[in-house]
């Protein structure tokens, strides 16, 4: 049966015994780079595109180097390694699928449907190369392909695991927050020593009022009074001449007698 995968997709192929994925070595963008086993991070040497080219046959190109899967030497024997080529349409760069009753796949070489399996069933070792052997339904031919997206990473998801009841935990033991206090303004200091003066003012300013008021008072008494004394002065005077009169006719009579 024919697969169907998308063009514009990244997929991982993962080996069935262990979990572990294909990856270019040392995440090398080189021709002849080898390709093997590591432990799954999602980083672009892990990751491959799975473009149709013709009838049931496809093309494994890495996202990191953008070369192909490829058998050295255009290989057709059991033990023939793999490793990456730029594409130059070979029949040794072109691969079909056959689909296990589990979900995995069978990846065959197109020139001797031979199957990319581990080198020394050592399926469990990051660093382990790929070969092509003949097909005999061996788990160590056996890969899941699945959508990069699809999929966190098993370190990844496993610490995502184990950081959540730390952040619930966290949350926890985090104090609620109290409303703020409201807090009452008073006033300010300046203000209340200026109504304070302002009272005292007025009172300063009626003192004065007063005091005025009662200078005018004195004043009025001090000019009733005045004309006393001058009337006391001029009748002084008045006496004055009056004696001074008599004093003449006197003296006159006295003349006149004489």
């Amino acid at each position: 049966m024919m697969q169907t995968f998308d063009k514009s997709a990244w997929y991982t192929i993962a080996a069935k015994v262990s979990g572990k994925v294909i990856e270019a070595e040392n995440a090398s963008t080189e021709n002849g780079a080898a390709v093997c086993l590591a432990e799954a991070t999602g980083a672009d040497q892990q990751l491959w595109s799975i473009t149709h080219i013709d009838g049931k046959y496809y093309k494994i190109a890495n996202k990191k180097s953008g070369k192909v899967l490829d058998i050295i030497s255009l290989g057709v024997v059991n033990g023939a390694n793999l490793h990456q080529w730029e594409y130059v349409n070979g029949d040794s760069q072109l691969w079909f699928f056959e689909e296990k009753d589990d979900g995995a796949v069978a990846i065959k070489s197109a020139m001797s449907a031979k199957c990319i399996d581990v080198v020394g069933m050592n399926a469990d070792a990051d660093g382990a190369r790929l070969q092509i052997w003949v097909d005999v339904d061996g788990d160590n031919q056996s890969w899941f392909i699945r959508e990069a997206k699809a999929e966190a990473p098993a370190a990844e998801a496993a610490e995502e695991a184990k950081e959540e009841p730390k952040a619930e935990a966290a949350a926890a033991e985090q104090p609620k927050e109290e409303a703020p206090e409201t807090k009452t303004e008073e006033a300010p200091a300046k203000k209340t020593t200026t109504r304070t003066r302002k009272p005292a003012a007025k009172k300063t300013n009626e003192s004065r009022a007063k005091r005025k008021r009662r200078t005018k008072a004195e004043i009025a008494a001090d000019a009733a009074a005045a004309p006393a004394k001058k009337t006391t002065t001029r009748t002084r005077k008045s006496a004055a001449k009056k004696t001074a009169a008599a004093s003449k006719t006197a003296a006159s009579k006295t003349e006149e007698t004489k």
